[in-house]
């Protein structure tokens, strides 16, 4: 059981990451600005991106706010 909840957990993150990277792109962001922006590192923005580590949601948060996005939107193209 605790493996499907792994399992879930990673497809909502690895859906998320997804939005993230398409959202930065369209605006013309790297990585480095974004990170820069929302006053994380840029290390950061690269794992997230590449589904090596799960964000907090304050981080998500940083990230949604210099992507001009909420995180409501986020979710809700998530589940597409």
């Amino acid at each position: 059981m605790r493996n499907s909840k792994y399992h879930i957990e990673a497809n909502i993150v690895s859906k998320l990451a997804d939005e993230i990277v398409k959202k930065r792109k369209e605006i013309g962001l790297s990585h480095q600005k974004l990170a820069d922006e929302a006053e994380l590192n840029r290390s950061t923005i690269s794992l997230i991106e590449s589904k090596k580590c799960i964000p907090s949601i304050f981080t998500i948060l940083k990230i949604c706010k210099v992507l001009e996005i909420s995180l409501t939107d986020l979710l809700y193209k998530e589940k597409r």
